[in-house]
């Protein structure tokens, strides 16, 4: 029997000699486990859910995979005749969910295993020490390659239950909600806005406070805000009134930089126009603090990518058109999971030399990849003129970010986060309010520690 480490890949034909197989999952712990196979195609995705294999269907359409019975206490076991699948299955992934709130740290051991013949060819082994908060794992996967099959070990923990697994390689978990809103509606309405704690300036209080270069930019910007741009218009007056609240954010032209969560979980958000409506309203902010008219865009997910800059000529449908929609991003960055901590370092490779003072939006919906790696990034760029923002989106496990000011060691409170579960309010001149509050009491912590030049 052949003992295999994480990232090994080998082929099938090498350990086991046949294309018809068991792939066996063993896990020793106080827990409840959900074990499942996924059938994706050839861009990751579950294109078929009748190749999600797990307790409440047990077989594919063809029977070349199927859950069979288990021989002992712990064990999970998959028949899979890998001659017998369709063309367009192209990976077969092997998983491993927490049910309940407990995680994988509280697991003894676990393994993954092929057999043949009755015999065991090939096993990896892994423990709970390897991880942390993580409620799920990806343990193995069998994969297409130059006409052979290969095995690979992935081990990879996954910050989430068997839904976020499920939404991860695109399939869907029914809610008893109802349908997102359009994107946009037929007829303009009036928003719904949640009420503000202090009253919204007047146009005269605005200009009264605003530096005039800023109230020039004001009146710009509402001239644009006709004909197809006039969906910008009441957010750049509930931007402008915030700034007006808090015009020590406006001493300084800041650059804001909006870096995008485009994992698979996100997918309904970008289908139902929800995210299209954030960077409309993300990017009225970005107008009202600098004059250069562009705001800088990243998407993430396991990988990152600096899109197009978001504009006045691209802002109406950016998320369904720039670099082929949101789509082809979700493709072309592995939206399997997401990795907070290397967009984190792409965007500062960017952004980490300069001398003028950058904003960075950040949109998660949580399921935080790695804790003590986004610790020690904050802890690392706290003595850069970079602040961090982080907005959570529907979304739920959102780890270190519900602890920032727990991190020790930091030069300057450089981050801040908070949660949004209604998108209605974003249209609240008090979600600008909040994020320039921050900004000015990080802006005037630069100034202070001389950090500014």
């Amino acid at each position: 029997m052949m003992q295999l480490q994480r990232g090994q890949k080998i082929s099938v034909q090498t350990i086991c000699r046949t294309w018809s197989l068991e792939v066996v999952l063993q896990h020793q712990g106080p827990l409840v486990i959900d074990v499942s196979c996924f059938g994706l195609d050839g861009a990751g995705r579950l294109s078929d859910e009748r190749y999600f294999i797990f307790y409440n269907q047990q077989r594919s359409p063809e029977g070349a995979i199927s859950l069979e019975p288990s021989r002992s206490g712990g064990e999970t076991r998959f028949r899979v005749d890998l001659a017998a699948l369709p063309a367009d299955i192209q990976r077969l992934s092997f998983t491993a969910a927490i049910d309940g709130g407990r995680t994988l740290r509280e697991l003894g051991q676990g393994s993954i295993s092929l057999w043949s013949g009755g015999e065991e060819a090939a096993r990896y082994t892994y423990a709970g020490t390897e991880f942390s908060g993580e409620r799920a794992i990806v343990a193995g996967e069998l994969y297409r390659k130059n006409g052979d099959w290969k095995f690979s070990p992935v081990g990879r923990g996954f910050n989430g239950g068997l839904r976020a697994l499920v939404e991860s390689f695109g399939g869907v978990v029914a809610d008893p909600v109802p349908p997102p809103p359009p994107r946009r509606p037929a007829a303009p309405q009036a928003p719904r806005t949640a009420p503000s704690r202090s009253p919204i300036p007047s146009v005269e209080d605005i200009l009264r406070v605003l530096p005039p270069h800023v109230c020039a930019r004001m009146e710009r910007l509402a001239r644009r805000c006709q004909g197809e741009l006039d969906f910008l218009a009441p957010l750049y007056k509930a931007s402008f009134a915030a700034l007006a609240q808090v015009p020590q954010a406006a001493e300084r032209e800041l650059q804001t930089v909006l870096c995008a969560d485009a994992s698979g979980s996100m997918f309904e958000l970008y289908q139902g126009g929800r995210v299209q409506q954030i960077f409309d309203k993300v990017f009225a902010l970005s107008s009202t603090l600098s004059d250069s008219g562009a705001m800088d865009c990243w998407a993430f997910a396991a990988k990152s990518r600096q899109l197009e800059p978001v504009t006045l000529d691209n802002i109406r449908d950016y998320t369904f058109s720039q670099a082929g929609g949101y789509e082809r991003w979700m493709s072309m960055l592995n939206y399997q999971y997401n990795n907070e901590p290397e967009a984190m370092r792409d965007v500062m490779m960017i952004y980490g030399g300069l001398r003028r003072p950058v904003l960075v939006l950040f949109l998660t919906d949580g399921r935080i990849h790695s804790d003590w790696e986004i610790e020690e990034i904050l802890i690392k760029t706290s003595r850069f003129p970079v602040f961090w923002q982080f907005i959570g989106l529907y979304g739920e496990e959102y780890g270190i970010l519900d602890h920032l000011d727990e991190i020790d060691g930091r030069h300057t409170r450089n981050a801040a986060f908070f949660k949004m579960e209604d998108l209605e309010d974003f249209m609240d001149s008090g979600f600008y309010r909040t994020i320039f509050a921050n900004a000015a009491a990080w802006l005037e912590e630069l100034g202070r520690k001389q950090m500014l030049s």
